[in-house]
């Protein structure tokens, strides 16, 4: 049902929706939403160093859909 709502939303460009969705499954960082007409991605970046001001990693994860 998860998947669902999430492509349903980025589909429609609903980022207030995609962002909401993706809080509820407890993700700890910054999640940065890009949309496609054939998927969105998600880039999650650590927390900067407050010595620094420079965030040390990002994990990018692309879905796809259809065929």
């Amino acid at each position: 049902d998860f998947d669902v709502k999430l492509m349903a939303a980025a589909q429609q460009g609903n980022k207030v929706e995609v962002d909401r969705l993706m809080k509820t499954i407890g993700l700890k960082v910054p999640v940065e939403t890009k949309y496609t007409p054939t998927g969105v991605t998600f880039d999650l970046k650590t927390q900067p160093e407050p010595s620094s001001n420079v965030s040390c990693c990002t994990l990018t994860v692309q879905l796809k859909w259809g065929n």
